[in-house]
């Protein structure tokens, strides 16, 4: 049995942020190096379901959403169990919802943090959202065989419906390494300090007595936000569900292999020119019996390119509640520091709840349209191939506009960014 000190160390490793990846929480995204764990996923469907409502909401609307869910997963063992944590695909709700919790089995409520990159000045839950968030979940509340999930919610001001959705989960169940088989994984190549060009090949080496039946690789640089912490610099990958009641699945991470060769190409046409030694690969492994370990960072990478340059220009000035309907319009800056070339190549990327074309009006920049490409009363990320022609050196307007007067196309944070990618230029 491990001693409850060493506990203690674990949990709190899991949480801790990396130097070399500096405002990174590793567990947001990926367990810490060398831990062992395994998976349960809770994927829900119905309109009921994944919808979490405040008991307390006054509105007409919300109370036929009442009561709340209590939502059933299954956990097939727990012994060696040192710790748990829960990722989750998380719709930040109506505007002004807060206090958003969840409880296992019954057992004491837990509060889900909010997005911490919103201006300081202005509540969180003011923002749309939809991230990944992580919490800590003490092992005393799981149990083998069946268990249940509730989630609950209040609001600030004068608000009248709390909601947020709760689309997925991902308990993870970390285990004492010294007690389970468990795969074992590294990086061959690229290796630490190792300098590479577009698209370079990732190699691996896993093995287990029990099979190997997947491969994750992901990446840590300075690249657009996908999964909606309003993080930049972060270990690249979101838990994505295409469309609402489908598995949520790993993307927007280098790749993933079920097969040997482990060898992959990592597709960096896209992803933002970076510092020198600023990029840290891992990788991960899972066997035939669903355990997961997470391999040693290989760090101090670079990415060199000699004849294009990829740069990333973010939103500023991204408004609180950046959602249209109704003949409502709303704007943001997307500021440019940047002479275009005549090769240059656009895009734009963006997330939306209910971006969806056949309510709304196409996206503005600097007066040209284009559509949206959402989904209907769901999540998107989108990379939206525009014209360079369109963007100018200093402030880019972006906006937003829709008549509908059903649910309203909402921007999600951090709002939208420009990717521009051109060749060198030698002058």
């Amino acid at each position: 049995m491990t001693c409850r000190c060493s506990l203690v160390l674990f949990v709190a490793a899991l949480f801790v942020v990396s130097d070399q990846c500096s405002g990174v929480d590793f567990d947001a995204s990926v367990p810490p190096p060398g831990s062992v764990y395994r998976e349960y996923i809770l994927d829900n469907g119905g309109d009921a379901d994944w919808r979490v409502t405040d008991p307390q909401a006054t509105a007409e609307g919300a109370k036929k959403k009442l009561p709340n869910s209590i939502l059933k997963f299954e956990v097939d063992e727990l012994s060696h169990a040192v710790a748990a944590t829960a990722v989750f695909d998380r719709w930040g709700g109506h505007l002004k919802t807060t206090s958003k919790r969840v409880r296992f089995n019954g057992g004491d409520w837990i509060t889900i943090p909010e997005i911490s990159t919103t201006p300081p000045e202005i509540a969180p839950e003011k923002f749309y959202s939809q991230d990944n968030p992580v919490i800590e979940v003490p092992i005393d509340q799981l149990k083998e065989g069946t268990n249940t999930l509730e989630g609950t919610c209040g609001v600030i001001e004068n608000a009248n419906w709390g909601q947020w959705g709760l689309y997925s989960m991902r308990l993870r169940i970390y285990l004492d390494p010294a007690e389970v088989s468990h795969p074992e994984v590294k990086i061959d190549s690229p290796v630490s300090g190792d300098v590479f060009g577009e698209n370079p090949v990732v190699r691996l080496s896993a093995d287990s007595e029990n099979g190997i039946s997947r491969v994750d690789v992901v990446a840590c640089y300075h690249g657009f936000d996908e999964n909606g912490d309003g993080e930049f610099l972060d270990w690249h990958e979101a838990y994505f569900q295409p469309t609402r009641g489908e598995r949520a699945h790993l993307s927007e991470h280098v790749g993933t292999l079920t097969r040997e060769p482990y060898e992959l190409r990592w597709e960096t046409e896209w992803i933002p020119d970076q510092n020198p030694g600023a990029i840290r690969l891992l990788t991960r492994a899972q066997d035939s019996r669903g355990v997961w370990t997470v391999s040693e960072v290989v760090d101090e990478l670079t990415l060199e390119r000699t004849e294009q340059t990829v740069r990333l220009f973010p939103a500023v000035d991204v408004p609180p509640r950046f959602g249209v309907r109704v003949g409502r319009e709303e704007s943001c800056r997307i500021p440019v520091d940047l002479k275009l070339t005549a090769d240059a190549e656009a895009r734009l990327a963006l997330r939306t709840w209910h971006g969806w074309d056949g309510h709304h009006e196409p996206l503005s920049l600097n007066g040209h349209s284009f559509p949206i490409h959402g989904k209907n009363h769901h999540y998107d990320y989108d990379q939206l191939p525009i014209s360079a022609d369109w963007i100018r050196t200093g402030d880019n307007v972006f906006s937003i506009r829709s008549m509908t007067e059903h649910h309203m196309l909402e921007v999600l944070w951090p709002g939208p960014a420009i990717l521009i990618r051109q060749p060198v230029d030698e002058d």
